[in-house]
Parts: structure tokens; sequence; C-alpha cells
């Protein structure tokens, strides 16, 4: 289950290994995580209140170095996004989210529209 045999690991694998892998390494500066899987390629989006420190960059390396070997035939790369703290989050068309931190945007929006 989870493999799809055109591509290899199909999402549900990839987001089990992107949630195990963020256990222990959110920081209250973290405002989310995103993924998108490509053919051969997975790529990490980290979302933080303003510049991430050295603690942070070093959390993005584990979480990186974990999916990474979770999925040997795939390249994992990890970005970094500095961002306001009451900015919106974009969300590509590809992309998922393995974390989001409660904001009073994503609370507000949910009262909005009950179905996200």
């Amino acid at each position: 289950k989870g493999v799809d045999s055109m591509s290899g690991p199909g999402e549900p694998a990839i987001a089990a290994s992107v949630n195990r892998a963020l256990w222990g390494e959110i920081s209250p500066r973290v405002r989310s995580v995103q993924y998108e899987i490509g053919p051969r390629q997975i790529r990490l989006r980290f979302f933080f209140d303003g510049p991430p420190n050295a603690a942070d960059l070093d959390s993005m390396g584990c979480v990186g170095a974990e999916v990474a070997a979770d999925f040997p035939g795939r390249s994992v790369n990890e970005e970094a996004i500095a961002t306001e703290a009451t900015a919106d989050l974009p969300r590509g068309d590809d992309w998922h989210v393995a974390y989001a931190r409660k904001e009073a945007s994503l609370t507000s929006r949910r009262q909005r529209h009950p179905a996200i």
C-alpha cells in the first residue's frame, strides 16, 4: 500500500514519513511545513516567523535526512522561508501541508468556511 507502480512510493507513504520526521523538530517559530512530490524528488518548505536561526536550519536538515532515509531513490530538498507572523502563507496546487501552527488567520478561515 502507498506505492504507485509507475512512480514509486505514493502520497500516503510520503505524508507519513514527513510527519514522523517532524516529531521533536518543530520549534515555536515554525508556522507551517509543506511538501511537494516529484518523480525523483521530495521538496520540503519550512515557513518561519522571521529568518530561521541555526537551530531551525539544523532541524530542517534532520527532517530532510529522515525523509531521505525512507526513500533512497529520491532526492530531498529543504527550503527555509522567512515570513511575517501576520502574512498569509502561500500554497501551490501540488503542495501538501504536513504541519500548520494554529493561527488567527486559520481559525477565522474555518469559521467562514467550515469545510476547510
